[in-house]
This record gives structure tokens, C-alpha cells and sequence, in this order.
């Protein structure tokens, strides 16, 4: 797997709330990239939009209403009162995008920041200016008060439940033993192609930022074969493409070190043939796993 300088922790995000929400996926569209202004401002923003009377099952979107403002901070940053604040300018600026004179209204939408840690500034703050807040549901307190220009939640993914929402706790440098199997398992029982490449996005996301976790899976039997089974498509498409250009030359260098290794070859031939440990050590980890 690459691994990027810094980690976008944003597209996975998206495709997490994409599968939290995904029962009702009929009655939501996600809007990931946004222009708020005349000149374009590059903002990491999610906008769900609702269908007028749908109920959502999951409980993040219990507070929903037409249009819904995500603000979602990855486990490298922090959330702060400002964070609050820019997200209350965007929902600002979204409402003046319609075409007609109050055309979304005030009360049609809400605020979500979603963060891992609680953010303690933030709450403190809510609370020294005359705020309340509620957990109606594990991880996630709503905040109310007359200063609150917009229904306003923050989900904290670290206290959310695995199993009810293992896609957004996913998102993480922390993961438990139990939310990594719980992530398999949930991964492998997809059939819905829009669904399960949202989860190769957050699996991907998870693999690269809990290599030790992953690699302990790999070492018992049911956690090997499952993960097997995710990389499989990607395994097979990289082997195809090497048998069809017939040398290692228009393969990808993991399939064309794979392919030395089932030809027979040593990872000691291949370090002097120029591969990398790395590649090597991935090729080998590979066709054992498939064997």
C-alpha cells in the first residue's frame, strides 16, 4: 500500500457516513465537493441532503433535517471553538446558494462536527454561554440554547458503538482488536458494489494507519482468510495485468515480484534484481496468503 506524506483522512470520512447512512440510501444525496463562493473555497466540508419526511434509521442521523452541514476534524488535528465557527460560516454561505430569496431556510438546516477525541474547549465554551447538552445516543451530544443558530450535534467516534458504527470509528490510528474484526467482517457481508468500494476506502485508511493491528489479524486463520478475500479482486487484477504483458515490464512491481516468487525465485534474487524489501516482503505475504 502507498503510503502518502500526509494522510486524506476527508474521502474516507465521506465514504464512511456514506455507509453509516447507507439503509437509507435512497433517501440521502451527499454533495463532498463545494463552492461557497464567487472565488472558490477549498473547504474539507460534507453537505447530506434528506428527503422531505424520511426516516433515518442510523442514529447520526436522527437530527437531520433537508440539508445537513458536516464538519469532520481527522485524529491529526484538533477541534476547537473556531472549528465551530467555520463551520457556522459555511452553513451561512451554503444558505445563500439558492437560486430564489431564502430559498433554504434557517430552519432546514443543521451542524455536525465530528471529531475522535471530545473536544473539552469546545464543550466548555457551549456551557459557559448558556448552552445545554445531551447524549441522546452513545458519542453523540446534541447541543441547545438560544445562541445556536443552527440544531447543532458533536460526535465523538471514539465512544460510538463498533458495531453500530464501526465505518466512522474506523477512521482511527487507535483501533481496538474487536473494532478491526468487527471492520472485516462488516467489509466481507457487502454485496452492494457502491458499498463495498466506499469500504475499501476506509479498510485502506485503517490498514495503513494500523499496521501492527493488521498484521496480528493476518497471524489467525479466520482474520487471514477474510482479509484474503477483501484483497483478492485487487490481487487478481494485478496478476492478470502481468500475465498479459507477458513480463514483468507493463505489471505493477508488487504482481511482477509475485510472479518471480511463484516462478521460483529467491527475495534475496529479487533485492539484487532491484526490488525493494518492501515490495518483496508484500509480494511474499501475498501468495502465502493465497496458498
Amino acid at each position: 500500500m502507498t503510503e502518502l506524506k500526509k494522510t486524506q483522512w476527508h474521502p474516507p470520512f465521506c465514504a464512511a457516513m456514506k455507509l453509516e447512512l447507507r439503509t437509507n440510501k435512497k433517501d440521502l444525496f451527499f454533495e463532498t465537493e463545494l463552492t461557497l463562493n464567487t472565488k472558490p473555497i477549498q473547504i474539507d466540508l460534507l453537505v447530506i441532503k434528506k428527503r422531505k419526511n424520511a426516516y433515518i434509521k442510523n442514529e447520526i442521523g436522527r437530527v437531520f433535517k433537508g440539508h445537513n452541514i458536516f464538519e469532520y476534524k481527522s485524529p491529526e488535528d484538533t477541534m476547537g471553538i473556531d472549528s465551530y465557527f467555520k463551520t457556522l460560516a459555511y452553513a451561512c454561505l451554503y444558505k445563500t446558494k439558492s437560486s430564489t430569496a431564502n430559498g433554504i431556510k434557517a430552519h432546514d438546516i443543521t451542524v455536525s462536527l465530528i471529531h475522535e477525541e471530545m473536544p473539552m474547549e469546545l464543550m466548555k465554551w457551549f456551557q459557559s454561554n448558556g448552552c445545554e447538552i445531551n447524549s441522546p445516543f452513545q458519542g453523540i451530544y446534541y447541543v441547545t440554547g438560544p445562541s445556536i443558530l443552527f440544531p447543532t450535534q458533536i460526535i465523538v467516534s471514539s465512544k460510538l458503538g463498533n458495531r453500530e458504527h464501526q465505518w466512522l470509528k474506523s477512521l482511527s490510528s487507535k483501533m481496538s482488536r474487536s473494532l478491526g474484526e468487527c471492520l472485516i467482517n462488516s467489509a466481507n457481508a457487502l454485496t452492494d458494489k457502491e458499498d463495498k468500494e466506499n469500504a475499501d476506502s476506509v479498510l485502506q485508511l485503517a490498514l495503513e494507519n494500523n499496521t501492527k493491528l493488521f498484521e496480528n489479524l493476518r497471524k489467525v486463520k479466520k482474520m487471514c482468510e477474510a482479509l484474503t478475500k477483501l484483497m483478492k479482486p485487487e490481487i487478481d487484477a494485478a496478476w492478470s495485468g502481468g500475465k498479459a504483458e507477458g513480463k514483468s515490464e507493463g505489471a505493477t512491481e508488487l504482481s511482477a515480484a509475485a510472479k518471480r516468487l511463484n516462478q521460483g525465485a529467491t527475495p534475496e534474487t529479487l533485492l539484487l534484481e532491484g526490488f525493494s524489501a518492501d515490495v518483496v516482503k508484500s509480494a511474499k505475504e501475498l501468495l502465502d496468503a493465497l496458498k
